[in-house]
């Protein structure tokens, strides 16, 4: 399996690729993660994990023998760490996700050729914005081999080049559904913000679900029609305004309620922002997928 939580995404510890880490080391655990990817790599994975002061085969055995939760992998780097972190340190590692760039040319052939770019014509090199991109990629094109039901891992507050908070994890959605591989918790292409990303675009809702279902597109296909029906012409001050609306957004508690049971935590109300909260409950619903898959 393609390990679709981003670097971008962070848990309650605010820490950048720690989330991805978790993920990518439970699947291998279970013989599930894709042959592309290791465990616990050299760079971002260990990076991450110094940044925590947290020992790289300490966390990877506990990864293995205990299978965690989410939060309850971040509780037991709370405990290893006295629930002490430098957050300058953790802002600067933030920071540098945020701004790495992909310099080394092999690493650019690679991962080009598996988005399917032409190396004498594209000049993108932020890694963020790359490592989506082939991981949309591969999963695209592993997507049948898909074990078992699944959230949608793609973050809102994932992008593609376009730059547009929810596109991808609205696409993820419908190609899930399409396939019988979405969690029965979420609707393929509901209202709120699937229906909203294409309001924002200037693209009919209905017309783009449509094509979404029948020609089952990838990301960077999909990407192309939405510019087509615009003719690549968009209300930046708008989006801005849209992108604002995702992250600052507040759960009321009757939602927020919800998720706080499906996650197994106290609703003490100090985790109230909407990302946080679909983070978590992707997260946890994921987890128990995968534990139900291996049972």
């Amino acid at each position: 399996m393609i390990p679709l939580i981003s670097s971008r995404c962070r848990g309650l510890l605010g820490v950048s690729q720690l989330p991805r880490t978790w993920w990518k080391a439970l699947l291998h655990g279970a013989g599930l993660l894709d042959a592309a990817y290791p465990p616990c790599s050299r760079e971002l994975d260990s990076w991450c994990l110094d940044v925590l002061e947290i020992d790289r085969k300490d966390a990877m055995d506990h990864l293995r023998t205990a299978m965690p939760t989410y939060l309850e992998f971040e509780a037991w780097i709370l405990e290893r760490r006295g629930g002490r972190f430098n957050q300058a340190r953790i802002a600067r590692w933030n920071n540098a996700v945020e701004r790495r760039v992909h310099a080394n040319p092999a690493k650019i052939a690679e991962t080009y050729g598996d988005i399917g770019w032409d190396t004498d014509a594209e000049t993108e090199v932020s890694a963020l914005l790359l490592n989506c991109l082939q991981d949309w990629a591969l999963f695209y094109r592993t997507r049948e081999a898909m074990p078992f039901t699944m959230p949608p891992l793609i973050s809102s507050l994932d992008t593609g080049p376009l730059g547009v908070l929810q596109l991808p994890r609205t696409w993820l959605k419908v190609l899930l559904r399409g396939q019988g591989m979405l969690h029965s918790d979420y609707p393929d292409c509901g209202g709120g913000l699937d229906a909203g990303v294409f309001e924002v675009l200037g693209v009919d809702p209905d017309r783009a679900l449509r094509f979404l279902r029948e020609e089952t597109p990838s990301y960077l296909r999909f990407e192309a029609w939405v510019r087509e029906q615009t003719n690549n012409r968009f209300d930046r001050d708008r989006i801005a305004t849209w992108h604002r609306f995702l992250v600052d957004r507040v759960h009321p508690e009757g939602k927020r309620t919800a998720i706080h049971s499906t996650i197994g935590r106290p609703d003490d109300g100090s985790v109230v922002h909407g990302v946080i909260l679909n983070h978590l409950e992707d997260w946890a619903l994921a987890h128990k997928a995968l534990l139900d898959h291996i049972q």
